[in-house]
């Protein structure tokens, strides 16, 4: 929760598990509005630590997605959601776009602030 009250505004939050945590941290972070982030570790198991693939993890997820009342993005969706593609020409460019706080500038102390 406090990685959440910290998040920059507009910050996509993704959650990610492994093994026997998958489907309760899956089932947590879409309640809470996260994209979780599935079928991607080599150690694919159930809750019940029965071997589970990829596909399975995915097909799991969009069904506990369905019955929570959330859409799942598609491919297109998901790169805009998180900006694939996007380039910027600059550090603080790329930070601005993102909602986070520009870098400190030489002699500035305290916290960065965003303009207003």
């Amino acid at each position: 929760m406090n990685l959440i009250q910290r998040a920059a505004d507009g910050i996509c939050i993704t959650s990610e598990s492994l093994l026997r945590n998958v489907l309760p941290l899956n089932m947590m972070s879409l309640a809470m509005g996260f994209h979780p982030r599935v079928g991607t570790e080599d150690t694919l198991t159930d809750q019940r630590d029965n071997r589970m693939t990829s596909v399975q993890q995915v097909q799991q997820c969009v069904r506990v997605a369905n019955e929570l009342g959330r859409e799942i993005a598609s491919g297109k969706e998901a790169r805009e959601i998180y900006r694939i593609g996007t380039w910027y020409d600059s550090i603080n460019e790329t930070l601005a776009a993102n909602g986070m706080a520009p870098n400190r500038q030489p002699g500035v102390r305290g916290v960065p602030l965003r303009a207003a």
